[in-house]
C-alpha cells in the first residue's frame, strides 16, 4: 500500500517542480518578449512617422493614373433654352 500513496506523490511532486522551473524560465522570457515588441513597436511608429512627412510632398496613387485634356465647347441653343425656364 506504500506506493499507492508514494506514486501519486511522487508523481505531484515531479508535476511541482517541472512547473516551477518552467515559471522561473517563463519570467525572463516573458521580459525579453516584451522588450522586443516595444523595441519593434517604436521603430515602425518612427518609420511610419517618417514616411508620412515624405509622402505629405507627394500624393499617393493607386491603380492607374489618368489625365484629361478639356476643352471649352460652345454653348449650344438647347441648352441656353434649359437656362432660361
Amino acid at each position: 500500500m506504500g506506493w499507492l500513496v508514494g506514486l501519486p506523490l511522487g508523481l505531484f511532486r515531479l508535476l511541482g517542480s517541472i512547473l516551477l522551473v518552467a515559471l522561473r524560465f517563463a519570467v525572463p522570457i516573458l521580459i525579453l518578449v516584451a522588450v522586443i515588441l516595444v523595441v519593434r513597436h517604436v521603430r515602425r511608429r518612427s518609420a511610419r512617422y517618417r514616411a508620412e512627412d515624405e509622402d505629405r510632398q507627394e500624393p499617393k496613387f493607386h491603380g492607374p493614373v489618368y489625365t484629361v485634356d478639356y476643352e471649352e465647347v460652345p454653348d449650344s441653343e438647347d441648352q441656353k433654352k434649359d437656362e432660361g425656364n
